[in-house]
């Protein structure tokens, strides 16, 4: 059965609950779906699952990034859209 749509702004505003398995199931199921038909949520999902893995990769635990490498990501977030 078909979720209610959302937009590419409500995906961007839950997709960290998504990826902690914190929504319910309707609000899941609405996200999935406009992941299989967005291009753009799907880069945006794939760019957050390697910052994630890039920040655990530099052993954070938890803290917040160094502010040379938050600037790092920044730019890389920003030449990826552009591109």
């Amino acid at each position: 059965m078909l979720q209610p749509e959302i937009r590419c702004v409500e995906f961007v505003e839950t997709v960290t609950e998504w990826m902690e398995g914190a929504l319910l199931e309707d609000e899941r199921l609405a996200l999935e779906e406009h992941l299989v038909i967005c291009p753009h949520c799907t880069e945006y999902l794939e760019q957050l699952r390697l910052s994630v893995a890039v920040l655990r990769e530099l052993g954070t635990d938890d803290e917040p990034p160094a502010p040379d490498t938050r600037q790092a990501l920044l730019e890389m977030f920003r030449r990826e859209r552009r591109a």
